[in-house]
């Protein structure tokens, strides 16, 4: 595995009094990466295929150096903080072997280091992480989107993820989803994750909390090794997350999700959060690449 780097990204102020994510997190190698144990390590999957392969508008390609702009700007949390940045996993012409790729990268990352962050990319990447986490045990995950992703279908593409985790070692009682919209849901879709175990909590639905999806996730936690959370930027209401693949004019505030990452990335059995579908060609004002950059603050807030 070949991975990208681009320490330009590593934004500081210059200031030993007001230290920036840019002056916490490094940018290494591989080889340099093995030497030391992390607090929190990121990694970039700059693809949309799998976004135009479900017809979705393109660019998340782009998400994961939008996603760091913004994310190496803000106050670190915590000083002690041990941040690595692997940088971007270099893509070939194979969608299906980058995503085997992408699971070995993650399982690479996993075995140094406390959490790992992927910043997608399209959604159909968020079945790396979870892949990389069955390796090392029971893995369930929580998946903040106004899709629930369960089309089947072989090769890999935002629509597929959960389907496939759910056929490949997932059991369903270990899976919630949160903020999902009824308009871009199939009754098929829904029927089959509910007929599976799933939990699915409805962005419009008045008991769709915060409270409620934090304590479905120490639910899960209780009974596997390792917890996933995904965050597709769909999930948020198209007024403050304009720049996504399927945008949404009634998602989830930026409060409620922020209220919800906040507790569920402090799980102690969360090993991998992702966030997916930030498409900056189509984010005027990079509003939905700050916001993006305001959530994996909070795994590091936790971390």
């Amino acid at each position: 595995m070949t991975f990208r780097l681009s320490p330009e990204l590593l934004f500081s102020r210059g200031e030993p009094e007001d230290p920036r994510l840019g002056d916490v997190a490094r940018m290494v190698s591989p080889q340099e990466f093995t030497r030391e144990s992390w607090d929190l390590t990121i990694i970039g999957l700059p693809d949309d295929r799998g976004v135009t392969l479900n017809k979705g508008r393109p660019g998340a390609k782009e998400g994961p150096n939008a996603i760091r702009k913004w994310f190496y700007r803000l106050v670190s949390p915590n000083a002690t903080v041990r941040i690595a940045d692997l940088g971007d996993l270099e893509m070939t012409d194979n969608l299906n072997v980058d995503h085997e790729e992408a699971t070995q990268a993650i399982a690479f990352a996993l075995g140094c280091s406390k959490r790992v962050a992927i910043l997608g990319g399209g959604h159909d990447w968020g079945y790396a992480p979870i892949a990389a986490c069955m390796k090392i045990g029971k893995c369930g995950f929580i998946n903040i989107d106004a899709h629930l992703d369960v089309r089947p279908n072989d090769v890999h593409h935002s629509g597929t993820s959960y389907w496939r985790a759910l056929e490949t070692g997932v059991s369903a009682d270990n899976a919630a989803w949160y903020g999902v919209q009824r308009a871009a849901t199939s009754r098929i879709h829904e029927g089959y994750v509910i007929a599976k175990g799933g939990r699915i909590l409805f962005a419009d639905d008045e008991d769709t909390t915060p409270g409620k999806i934090v304590q479905i996730g120490k639910e899960i936690a209780a009974r596997c090794d390792s917890l996933d959370i995904s965050l597709d930027m769909d999930a948020f209401e198209m007024a403050v997350a304009p720049g996504v693949s399927a945008p949404q004019p009634s998602g989830l505030t930026a409060r409620r999700v922020l209220d919800a990452l906040s507790s569920l990335v402090a799980l102690p059995k969360v090993r991998t959060f992702g966030i997916y579908e930030l498409s900056p060609p189509n984010d005027p004002n990079e509003s939905t690449a700050r916001l993006a950059a305001r959530c994996l603050w909070e795994a590091v807030n936790a971390s």
